[in-house]
């Protein structure tokens, strides 16, 4: 073999591999649609691209909770309105029979609805949501009422992560809606049982102490069913927020890293024909310097 030949072989082989550097390069721009896939590609954008998506990874984070938890209050504030109506319920039964023209019979008959409506509270107060259970507190896991309707839960409040270093409550008090527990507070399980059994002992004074038992139970859970509106509609918003926050983070991220498509795919084309080129220019030298050591 020739020197000639060597160097020529040398300098195609070398050429080819800043072509194949080229054609990975370009490759990979036109999969991915960014232009810096390394710090050695750029390392002000990289290390600006890396900011972002910090940025965007907490924000994807906080939207996910904070949607999740606006949820989970919407479905508490419908659950307390339900509450509400089947209280009103139960005291226009109790209205219905707190009169003496009413015979014990029919007050029985009542009684039985009045304990149906007493289960379907239970119920209701045991709804679950995205995050758990929604009355009970941080206590999520487990029903906050047991059968004979005692509350197992707690009044610590749920918060989640609105901003850097801002929270917001992110969950209904089952303690002052349906329990004593607050200042004034009425048990509605009970008051309902005491509804029943009045009723069943056909006691007509007991009857109409149950009028103003269930007013100021329905009053307590509606006045919890609108702080609950309120908080859905404030993690609502911001939502809202940090969704146009995440959208305006991608874009800033997109003009850091990202390629013109079109101009990507041009690039891709000349650096796969350039590297092809060098391909055949190698395969011939080889040929020649092969034939040449005979």
């Amino acid at each position: 073999m020739r020197i000639t030949d060597n160097m020529a072989l040398n300098a195609v082989l070398q050429g080819n591999a800043r072509t194949t550097q080229r054609l990975s390069k370009a490759a990979r721009e036109a999969s991915t649609g960014e232009r810096v896939g390394a710090p050695s590609d750029d390392p002000v954008a990289w290390t600006a691209a890396h900011g972002h998506d910090a940025r965007i990874a907490r924000m994807e984070t906080r939207a996910q909770t904070t949607s999740r938890a606006a949820g989970d209050l919407e479905l508490a504030e419908s659950t307390l309105a339900s509450v509400g109506d089947m209280i009103q319920q139960a005291r226009e039964l109790a209205l219905s029979t707190a009169n003496g023209a009413v015979d014990a019979q029919t007050r029985s008959n009542v009684a039985a609805q009045v304990s149906q409506i007493r289960d379907a509270v239970l119920g209701q107060m045991n709804t679950r949501g995205a995050s758990g259970y929604l009355f009970g507190g941080t206590r999520t896991d487990r029903a906050p009422f047991d059968a004979a309707g005692n509350f197992t839960g707690n009044d610590t409040p749920v918060s989640v992560e609105v901003a850097d270093g801002v929270t917001a409550r992110a969950n209904a008090s089952g303690a002052r809606a349906f329990t004593s527990a607050g200042t004034g507070g009425r048990d509605l399980l009970a008051d309902l049982q005491s509804l029943a059994t009045a009723l069943t002992s056909n006691n007509l004074p007991a009857i109409r102490t149950s009028l103003d038992a269930l007013d100021a139970g329905r009053r307590q859970v509606t006045d919890t069913s609108v702080e609950t509106g309120l908080a859905s509609e404030r993690l609502r918003s911001v939502a809202e927020v940090t969704d146009n926050a995440l959208l305006r983070t991608r874009d800033a991220r997109a003009r850091e890293v990202e390629v013109d498509l079109p101009s990507a795919l041009s690039s891709l084309t000349i650096a796969r024909g350039a590297y092809e080129r060098g391909v055949s220019v190698t395969r011939e030298l080889l040929q020649t310097t092969t034939v040449g050591k005979f």
